[in-house]
């Protein structure tokens, strides 16, 4: 997947824990592979490359799969969107030219971009493109990959067990505990903590461009593509966190609630009774407001002390 991944298991037996351990990895390599648009041997690869010429038949999984993906993508008004690897392409080459796409160039790609040409058939189990279409589902590969390993801790009669893929946790916990403390960075200097908040069998994802950036004839961009405009993302927000039971959702939500800004943020929560949005805006001096959708007890830092926060 590209970047670090954590499965700590909490088991009596300590050969069961290694097996869990060992059956999560295996599983997350499955899931890389399965997802993988580079892999010539995967779907994915397959589909970007035929399934705007003719229909292409998936196996149900990755149907499953593409069918959440759009249906999430009608939920945030086309804020999040699996067919954006023609942008993430086009802005990767202006890194390496070091010159800013045009926007007649930004326009054409955007032409190649768009959801709404996808056709799903339930009948056939295949899928087809309207527009010469790439789909890239990096986006959830995380939540994905979490949810998968979930039904193995559960599977496997684990009580407790802490994942973190890339910077998206997973608290698993069965047992009579009210669940453990996780925090969220500050946006603005990442190696100190800015909230914090109770998961119990919850998955929280973040959201921000502290980590993930790139220069252009020396102007910062950060790494999120709002797949709406062709831009990366410029918003009054510097980190989204979504809190979800449902990992998938939670990679998701962070990702569209921040290409949306926090205006907007509130419309994608109907309907997901759940979920929860925690927003940061900073200004110069620092952290500026940490807003909670809907309203939720929080742990704020504020020095080097932890303030709790009824319904922030």
């Amino acid at each position: 997947m590209g970047t670090f991944l954590s499965v700590e298991v909490f088991h009596a037996e300590e050969s069961e824990a290694k097996e869990v351990i060992e059956r999560a990895f295996n599983e997350i390599k499955r899931v890389e592979s399965l997802l993988s648009r580079f892999r010539e041997d995967s779907q994915v690869y397959k589909i970007n490359r035929c399934a705007y010429r003719k229909p292409e038949a998936i196996d149900e999984e990755l149907f499953y799969l593409i069918q959440q993906c759009l249906i999430f993508s009608r939920k945030t008004q086309g804020a999040f969107d699996i067919t954006v690897a023609p942008l993430v392409d086009l802005w990767s080459q202006a890194v390496r030219i070091d010159s800013v796409p045009a926007e007649t160039e930004i326009a054409r790609v955007l032409s190649c971009v768009g959801y709404q040409n996808i056709i799903l058939d339930k009948k056939t189990q295949t899928i087809s493109f309207k527009v010469p279409l790439r789909v890239d589902l990096g986006a959830v590969g995380k939540g994905y990959a979490l949810d998968r390993v979930v039904i193995i801790l559960r599977e496997m009669g684990v009580e407790k067990a802490r994942l973190n893929f890339g910077g998206q946790i997973y608290f698993f916990d069965v047992s009579q505990d009210k669940g453990e403390y996780a925090a969220i960075r500050d946006p603005l200097c990442p190696e100190k903590l800015a909230v914090g908040l109770v998961l119990k069998n919850q998955s929280l994802a973040t959201t921000a461009n502290y980590e993930r950036n790139f220069a252009i004839q020396g102007r910062v961009y950060g790494h999120i593509l709002n797949p709406l405009d062709g831009y990366p993302c410029h918003t009054e927000i510097v980190s989204v966190s979504a809190v979800s039971s449902w990992a998938l959702e939670s990679d998701v939500l962070s990702t569209a609630a921040f290409v949306l800004g926090k205006d907007r943020c509130g419309e994608l929560l109907k309907n997901m009774a759940e979920t929860l949005l925690i927003i940061i805006r900073a200004n110069d001096k620092g952290v500026e407001q940490v807003t909670a959708l809907p309203e939720h007890n929080l742990l704020i830092k504020k020095g080097e002390m932890w303030e709790l926060k009824d319904k922030v």
